[in-house]
């Protein structure tokens, strides 16, 4: 019978698979995406110079499943870099964790060798290889913070399971978290500079997509060949062969071994599968995204009117019937942060999905992008750019800098009539999305009868409200398995009310929630670092002290969440508006209509609750600093 001693491992155990099981989701998921957004940089010709395609195409997520070996593997290098300091517990993750990447089970006296193997190999590696995707592809970026969360979560599970955490396992942590944080930093310097935007057009964080695509294009060269190479690591395991590490001298402490026979090696697929969906599938997977994101009813409707429209005109002409094709160029206008990239993603999924473009995929760009430095060089890059889009969608961010109020940018200019010559020659093979904030965009297309002719949608982005920034919140962290109590939400919310009813027209919105959970799951690793034992609950639950808002000090927080306070629900049951009290965040709550109980997740306040003046002026100057701090984020 097991004492509790060893209660306590195999908790430790069932924990820990689950994080790595996480950390797998996490990278296959940003592989799947990036397929989404590069796979046409994927291809043979699309890799940088001197690299060749292997015959085998690899699909991105089998190679970012391999790209996550090596960044476990480094973590517990990292946290346990002395394989004859380890104690008898720690050496039972190690085991799992080579379970996990070998998929069969190492028992008995090769498990030592076999730690030592994997220790070695990881210190060869380094964090901004296993890394570099998150750092490098665009659309990944805005998943650093999980990165970072999961290498915090793991590196904790290792150093504490023997219960007896100190000094040196906490500065190893924090070496782990100082070392992701210079590896970013590497990225930044590489990193594309800032494009210069038509004078008086704000434009805090232009991007020069030309360059990201760039870097993506060499990420994606480098992801084929250091996955081939992580797995053919693996695989050789440094001489320790199949049979010697499965041997049957059975390791039992903590329930972990078995003298069971081993289970049979996991069949993973490299090559890359093609898409088997039939088009109602992949339409249906496509509107199941569009479901998922928060908010945006506006933007959903007007979507689903277009494809049940598009759907309908396909239909008619399989009978033989009278079609029309509307243009299908849109305008999305909105502040950052709203999801118009994301939208677009999905559009561009939906529109492959009813055949109207063959291949639906997405290519972002932006001024810099299309716009040359030299005369005579912008029409031809705006071509090849307009190329990589064809049979999908080109999204441009930041249209609007494109054109000028005085008409002196000649440059643009000859982008533009570019761009409006291949819209309407091209109009059975190319969508473009024209994005940037609402007053710019709405100038730009009233000021050129020939995008305003050819624009046939607008959508408009609101803002995120405080209600919205909650549950985009929350849906980040219950990806990553995170709970949040009554006051945590009860905090939550009203920093989020603050920031909405503040903002001005470079409010975060998404980013803004993005940023706040990052921070605020430091600050829960940096706490349960001194716990004596850490339990599925220390390491799922959020704490109000855990919980950090951007532009915000912990000093306003307490004193905006200290007020008792109302918020506006709907009943689950019956969809009757009733206001309840903010203490039943996360609570069963009786409707006052149909008399039903159901769950109040969040709720919009009724009111603003406002900062003392004089507490908000004694914390302006932390908060600025803070906010300088994290204007990377």
């Amino acid at each position: 019978m097991s004492g509790p001693d060893d209660d306590a491992i195999l908790r430790s155990i069932r924990l820990f698979r689950e994080a790595l099981e996480q950390t797998r989701s996490l990278y296959v998921e940003a592989g799947e995406i990036a397929e989404g957004s590069y796979g046409w940089l994927a291809g043979g010709d699309g890799l940088s110079a001197g690299v060749t395609a292997s015959p085998e195409s690899v699909s991105m997520a089998a190679q970012m499943d391999d790209l996550h070996q090596g960044f476990v593997m480094k973590i517990f290098a990292e946290t346990l870099p002395n394989p004859r300091a380890q104690t008898l517990e720690q050496r039972q993750l190690g085991r799992i964790l080579l379970e996990h990447i070998w998929h069969q089970p190492v028992m008995g006296t090769k498990l030592h060798e076999a730690i030592d193997w994997l220790i070695t190999t990881a210190q060869d590696l380094s964090w901004y290889e296993v890394t570099r995707p998150f750092l490098e592809l665009p659309s990944l970026r805005d998943s650093w913070g999980e990165v970072e969360t999961m290498a915090a979560r793991l590196a904790t599970m290792i150093a504490v399971v023997d219960g007896r955490e100190d000094n040196a396992d906490r500065e190893r942590i924090r070496h782990i978290q100082t070392e992701l944080e210079a590896a970013k930093a590497m990225s930044r310097q590489h990193a594309p500079e800032t494009s210069a935007s038509t004078p008086d057009v704000p434009s805090p964080q232009t991007t020069d997509h030309q360059a990201d695509i760039d870097h993506a294009r060499d990420a994606i060269a480098w992801l084929r060949s250091e996955a081939k190479r992580l797995r053919e690591g693996t695989e050789d395991r440094g001489g320790i062969t199949k049979d010697a590490a499965v041997k049957a001298t059975p390791t039992v402490v903590g329930g972990g071994g078995s003298s069971a026979a081993p289970k049979p090696p996991k069949k993973e697929s490299t090559e890359a599968a093609a898409d088997e969906r039939t088009p109602e599938q992949r339409l249906a997977d496509a509107r199941a995204k569009l479901d998922r994101l928060i908010g945006l009813d506006a933007i959903k409707n007007q979507i689903q009117t277009l494809a049940n429209f598009l759907n309908m005109e396909r239909k008619r002409e399989e009978v033989g019937l009278p079609t029309t094709r509307p243009s299908l160029h849109m305008a999305f206008v909105g502040n950052p942060g709203t999801g118009k990239t994301t939208v677009a993603r999905i559009i561009a999924e939906i529109y492959g999905a009813l055949g109207v473009l063959t291949k639906g995929h997405l290519v972002e760009t932006d001024r810099s992008g299309l716009v040359a430095e030299y005369a005579g060089q912008t029409g031809p890059k705006t071509n090849a750019k307009i190329d990589e889009a064809l049979d999908g969608v080109l999204f441009i961010d930041e249209a609007y800098t494109l054109v000028d109020e005085d008409g002196q940018d000649q440059y643009g200019r000859e982008a533009v009539q570019t761009l409006l010559k291949r819209m309407e020659d091209q109009r059975d093979r190319l969508v473009v999305i024209l994005a940037g904030y609402p007053r710019e965009m709405t100038r730009m297309i009233r000021s050129n009868p020939g995008l305003s002719s050819r624009v046939g949608t607008t959508m408009h982005f609101d803002d995120y409200d405080p209600e919205a920034l909650c549950r985009i919140y929350e849906l980040i962290a219950a990806k990553a398995k995170y709970e949040l109590p009554t006051e945590t939400r009860r905090r939550l919310l009203r920093g989020f009310t603050h920031l909405y009813f503040n903002r001005d027209r470079h409010f975060g919105n998404g980013r803004t929630s993005r940023n706040s959970f990052e921070r605020s799951v430091r600050r829960l690793a940096n706490r349960i670092a001194e716990a004596p034992e850490i339990t599925r609950e220390l390491l799922v639950t959020m704490l109000p002290e855990d919980i950090e808002v951007p532009d915000i000090t912990d000093q306003q927080l307490d004193l905006l969440a200290k007020p008792d306070g109302m918020i506006r629900v709907l009943c689950s049951q019956c969809e009757s508006p009733q206001v309840v009290d903010d203490c039943n965040l996360g609570c069963e709550v009786t409707c006052a209509s149909c008399s039903e109980s159901f769950s109040v997740s969040w709720g919009s306040p009724v009111i603003d609750v406002k900062i003392p003046e004089a507490v908000e002026s004694e914390s302006s100057n932390e908060a600025s600093l803070r906010s300088d701090e994290d204007s990377g984020s």
